[in-house]
């Protein structure tokens, strides 16, 4: 089974490359995960986002509250 999806993903790679080799301008060119979708790529989390919007906003008040006590500490002096 590992060496089929292997060879599907040299399959999708090595058309990717025939692809781009066509292309006249950079964004014309594919990544191979675009070309076509592999069963595989559930497993491995190919087009899935990196981050939700509930961490952004945890990272970002992280941010706001360490600036905020940066800054207060510098005028307190």
């Amino acid at each position: 089974m590992i060496k089929m999806n292997l060879q599907w993903e040299q399959t999708r790679y090595l058309s990717a490359m025939i692809y781009n080799v066509n292309c006249t301008k950079k964004s014309q060119m594919i990544a191979p995960h675009k070309l076509f979708p592999l069963p595989q790529d559930m497993f491995l989390g190919i087009g899935k986002p990196k981050s939700s919007s509930e961490s952004f906003e945890a990272f970002k008040k992280k941010v706001d509250e360490s600036l905020k006590y940066k800054n207060r500490k510098k005028w307190d002096v």
